[in-house]
């Protein structure tokens, strides 16, 4: 990954929902799809949302559902003119053999296959399907979506970077593509696809420096008026929301924005501040409070999660209040990155982080971080 001189600073958003999204759908690269109703009403929150950033250009996929959600956004920009640039190399993971096919028919048509995607990405295959007008006696090659996709990934940053060193840039892509993004300016490789959740119309922010690439929010859908992205991987499993400590006022006005979810469990360690206690236990009395004296109760707990599946036929959600600098270090390992890569996520005070333990994988997903 390029290390620039100046703070760059990219701002990505997936398209909004659309028609194929609405049908249960892959859509892979193809151009079938376009926006809905509720997709096109998110796009424009989100250019509203943006609206205080100093945006100097703009890149998108060529896709009908980018084009469209990019220029939703471009149209809440007030005065702003930002130069708009389609990039091919931004379109979706190219999946010749599911795209338009239901979820449903694809995981019992392509049982092993899909299984081989969702546990080993990285060695996940399909058959490129002949180009039009070509021999069908031509053989088909093999080739490896994934990894594919992180190349374009890495591609796309080693072309658009130098060109915009110290300037604010807009992504509005696809979520396979943005986290293919996310993933390759962190080192993070296929083997860790799935990883990251990327809802529609959520936000992330990367900035690259001479130090490399920071992850400072992660699929924010609070502009679209979402307390914490949805749940992708179906309500099931475990879920938790973090929260650094801190005595900043500013931890209060997260709690309040937990009145509206359903906690079944809240950690906290023994010098958390009473007030946020008794905030929590006021809004959730049907929650259980557990104060945790150990201080590497999250490098041990970390130890026990990853050598046990999760397995519920319910969601149980739970409150992790600790300090920051364990949170940073659990979200970071749990998402492959290495003990020297822990800075490249930069948690800030007063947010909330949320991650699944879906009971029908084994990998933990990184749903949102940095919730404001």
């Amino acid at each position: 990954m390029l290390l620039l001189k100046q703070e760059t600073t990219v701002i990505l958003v997936r398209h909004g929902r659309s028609t194929y999204n609405d049908q249960g759908r892959y859509q892979g690269s193809s151009d079938e799809a376009e926006l809905t109703p509720l997709g096109c009403e998110t796009a424009q929150q989100v250019g509203k949302w943006l609206q205080h950033e100093t945006i100097h250009a703009v890149y998108a996929s060529p896709l009908k559902r980018a084009q469209q959600t990019a220029n939703a956004i471009l149209k809440q920009q007030l005065d702003q003119v930002a130069s708009l640039t389609f990039s091919d190399d931004l379109r979706e993971m190219d999946l010749p053999a599911w795209q338009g096919l239901p979820y449903q028919t694809v995981r019992e048509t392509f049982a092993a296959d899909y299984r081989c995607w969702l546990e080993r990405p990285h060695e996940f295959q399909m058959e490129q399907l002949p180009q039009s007008g070509s021999a069908l006696a031509v053989a088909t090659r093999p080739f490896y979506p994934v990894r594919s996709l992180y190349e374009r990934a890495q591609q796309f940053w080693q072309t658009v970077l130098p060109r915009h060193v110290g300037q604010t840039l807009l992504v509005v892509s696809h979520g396979g593509t943005i986290h293919a993004l996310i993933s390759t300016a962190l080192g993070l490789s296929p083997a860790s696809h799935h990883c990251l959740q990327q809802s529609n119309c959520g936000v992330s922010c990367l900035k690259f420096n001479a130090a490399g690439a920071q992850l400072c929010s992660l699929n924010d859908t609070t502009g679209i008026g979402e307390t914490s992205p949805k749940l992708k991987a179906g309500k099931r499993g475990l879920r938790l929301l973090f929260l650094p400590i801190s005595s900043a006022e500013n931890d209060l006005t997260a709690v309040a924005r937990l009145k509206t979810l359903r906690l079944d469990f809240y950690l906290h360690v023994h010098n958390t501040r009473e007030q946020q206690i008794n905030s929590i236990a006021l809004s959730h009395p049907n929650a259980v409070g557990l104060q945790v004296d150990r201080a590497d109760f999250l490098e041990a707990w970390r130890i026990t999660l990853s050598l046990r599946k999760v397995s519920s036929e319910l969601l149980m959600t739970g409150l992790v209040i600790a300090p920051m600098a364990d949170i940073q270090k659990l979200l970071s390992q749990l998402i492959g990155l290495s003990d020297r890569s822990f800075g490249k996520l930069v948690l800030a005070l007063g947010t909330l982080s949320v991650l699944h333990f879906p009971a029908s994988q084994q990998r933990p997903i990184l749903q949102a971080m940095n919730l404001r």
